[in-house]
């Protein structure tokens, strides 16, 4: 029983110290090897002819807005126009009684034509007097006693009173023939038409209504193209302008050569697809407000703009310059200072402070160089300008925060506008 009791003791101490190295062996594991995060990478976009800008709000005007209204008296009898109908110049829109003007017209015909007829009498009493004064001078001479001096200057008298009635009845068909014109006029104006091309109201009158000569207003009428577009820019910005302008960096506005786009807020906000020029340029500053007016042109030719819309204009403020453009996901911010990280040939992260620009068609402008205070030769401090982004950088768009400065990753490559897989050479050119 004791020698039994022996080897249960033992098999017990053998089993403690089993149990006791698995212990150790638990705690103290080998670490399992974490793979490299995985990271969306892309090259920034490069292009040559980006231009810094500034976005004014602005409104829509029509080049021409005209009130028609009556230009002769009467009661209107017919509304030609459709109310919002697009019209042409010359169209008739409405039509008033033109009877009573009908009657003058035939009056003014018949007072033109007494005074033709009255002229063909005078140049016949002419004739008449013209021959009885010759034949009075050639009888006067072949036999100085058959006719008196006193006759004769009779009919010299007679001879010119009937030139001075030629002249009283060729005045006479001038004025019947502008009184003809006037009756003439007033008869046409009874049909009232459009002063332009472009698009109608709502009528502001009924049938039966009697209007009045140069008063009542029956309709309105805008153009359609182009469109203005009125718009504020403060005294810096119009300042900066001024300066690229003189400097040849910037075509005139003054001259109508500076480009602009216009956005309707519907879509994209940062698009400006609508393109026109300025066309004009206030020649002073509004001391109330500090800006100064200026006036875009757009063509509409296909007619979507109206008078009235609320708009916002961008105006390039610098000459086109070469930049480098990167979507906003492979910015970062750290107190207050913008930074990149970019996946080097040995697939590690490093970490560059970038200065950063506007959006360009929804790119992030990044500057390729920044300037750094660094310790010169005499050991002060002097501004250096550092590259700090090449176009055949990769970017991180994608786990900005899992990439940390010095560590490795895992870099698969996008499209840095869409963030979509990428194919071509930069697929053969990413870091592996």
């Amino acid at each position: 029983m004791r020698a039994q009791s022996m080897v249960k003791a033992g098999i017990l101490s053998l089993a403690a110290a089993f149990l006791a190295a698995a212990g150790c062996d638990q705690k103290n594991p080998q670490a399992a090897e974490t793979p490299p995060p995985v990271v969306l990478v892309s090259r920034p976009v490069e292009r040559k002819d980006v231009s810094d800008f500034q976005v004014f709000t602005a409104r829509t005007q029509a080049v021409q807005s005209v009130d028609v209204k009556a230009r002769v008296s009467g009661f209107l009898t017919k509304i030609v126009v459709k109310d919002g109908a697009d019209v042409k110049e010359g169209d008739i829109l409405f039509e008033i009684d033109d009877r009573p003007y009908k009657a003058a017209l035939d009056q003014a015909k018949a007072t033109l034509s007494h005074a033709k007829a009255s002229l063909d009498l005078a140049k016949a009493a002419l004739v008449k007097a013209q021959a009885d004064y010759d034949i009075g001078l050639s009888v006067q001479k072949q036999e100085k006693g058959a006719i008196s001096d006193q006759e004769v200057v009779r009919r010299l008298g007679a001879r010119d009173e009937a030139k001075a009635n030629i002249s009283v009845a060729t005045a006479g068909i001038g004025q019947a023939e502008a009184a003809l014109e006037m009756a003439q006029l007033n008869y046409d104006w009874c049909k009232v038409t459009s002063p332009l091309s472009g698009r109608s109201t709502r009528h502001l009158v009924n049938a039966g209504d009697m209007v009045t000569q140069a008063v009542t207003v029956l309709d309105n009428i805008v153009s359609l193209k182009p469109v203005w577009a009125y718009f504020n820019v403060d005294q810096k910005t119009a300042q900066q302008v001024q300066i690229q302008i003189r400097e040849g960096k910037l075509k005139s506005a003054r001259k109508g050569e500076m480009p602009v786009g216009m956005n309707l807020g519907v879509g994209n906000d940062d698009a400006f697809p609508i393109a026109g020029t300025i066309d004009y340029v206030s020649n002073q500053l509004d001391p109330n407000t500090g800006s100064i007016q200026v006036r875009a042109v757009f063509p509409n030719e296909d007619e979507t703009l109206v008078a009235g819309l609320f708009a916002r204009i961008r105006v390039p403020i610098a000459a086109p310059h070469e930049a480098l453009l990167v979507n906003d996901r492979a910015l970062g911010t750290d107190q207050g200072q913008r930074f990149v990280r970019v996946v080097n040939d040995k697939n590690e992260v490093e970490h560059r402070i970038v200065e950063v620009g506007q959006l360009h068609e929804g790119l992030r402008e990044v500057y390729r160089f920044r300037k750094v205070m660094e310790p010169g030769s005499d050991g002060k401090l002097v501004e250096k300008k550092v590259e700090v982004l090449k176009p055949t950088d990769w970017l991180v768009v994608e786990g900005l925060m899992r990439a940390r400065s010095g560590d490795k990753v895992e870099p698969k490559h996008v499209d840095m506008q869409t963030l979509l897989p990428s194919d071509g050479d930069a697929k053969k050119t990413a870091p592996q």
